[in-house]
């Protein structure tokens, strides 16, 4: 009976890690206005949300965010990565701005205003990253 009641506790917590999977895949898949920063040198991690209006920045392309998320998922948090350059990105998800945190040379993102880490898979990795360094490019030093 104790196995019995183990393996069903153990499935009922994967299916629940799947659904929450399923659900933030669908959440960056109905995401808008997707925006990039320059932030002229200032530590990423210092910027709160309401701050991002004074800095340059540039729309990314929503069609292209869902291409590289669809597959997104999301990273435990003792797993949490070490960071060592990022992209400062935000998007509108059910009328709320998140700003999202996105790994300059690997695949995973933290999104702070869910404070959960994500990671696109490999197989878009070169893609998702040029896209990124392409479009930050272009993105004017000052406002």
């Amino acid at each position: 009976m104790k196995h019995a009641l183990r393996l069903f506790l153990l499935l009922g917590s994967i299916i629940s890690n799947i659904e929450n999977g399923h659900a933030q895949s669908a959440a960056w898949q109905q995401s808008s206005h997707w925006t990039l920063y320059n932030l002229g040198g200032v530590k990423f991690y210092k910027v709160k949300t309401d701050s991002l209006s004074f800095y340059s920045s540039r729309p990314l392309d929503d069609d292209s965010m869902h291409d590289f998320l669809a597959h997104a998922s999301e990273l435990a948090s003792e797993q949490a990565p070490l960071w060592m350059g990022a992209f400062v990105t935000s998007c509108m998800i059910d009328g709320k701005m998140h700003k999202v945190d996105i790994s300059s040379y690997g695949t995973f993102f933290f999104d702070e205003t869910a404070k959960k880490y994500f990671q696109v898979t490999q197989d878009v990795r070169t893609d998702w990253l040029n896209y990124l360094a392409n479009s930050a490019g272009s993105v004017p030093s000052k406002k």
